[in-house]
């Protein structure tokens, strides 16, 4: 019998409410932030946005959570991992629900290193700053 562990939504919705609160700290710079977490298969578990957060952070945040979670790496070594591999940009490999942006953290169980998902976070100053905010809820979350 397979026996995967699986993220569940309890430790989903806390990672999801850290996250956030660490966007707060940006609140003065006016840079609403989109999160998405989902599970290993990709899957949307948990998923909300800031007042007034641009268009774009919504579809972008889930798919850095995606790219994550089935590349089992952060969204941009992974988008690096498959352009070395196939000579072409993630998006053309493998189509638009991926992306080379960064802010997608892998989610891995601390005891094995199991993949349990992605979180994305779309719409901070700048990419290094979605993956902070999105590191933030990974530790909230206790895997």
């Amino acid at each position: 019998m397979y026996d995967r562990p699986n993220l569940g939504l309890e430790e989903a919705v806390r990672g999801l409410l850290a996250a956030l609160e660490e966007a707060q700290k940006d609140e003065a710079e006016g840079r609403p932030v989109v999160v998405a977490i989902v599970d290993h298969k990709g899957e949307l578990v948990c998923y909300a946005r800031q007042d007034a957060c641009l268009e774009m952070s919504k579809d972008m945040a889930v798919r850095k959570a995606y790219t994550a979670a089935i590349g089992r790496r952060n969204s941009a070594d992974y988008a690096e991992y498959i352009e070395k591999a196939t000579g072409r940009k993630i998006e053309l490999a493998m189509g638009m629900q991926v992306t080379s942006g960064r802010g997608g953290v892998v989610i891995k169980r601390s005891v094995d290193g199991v993949c349990l998902g992605g979180i994305g976070v779309s719409g901070a100053a700048n990419a290094p700053r979605d993956e902070e905010i999105g590191r933030a809820g990974i530790e909230a979350m206790g895997v």
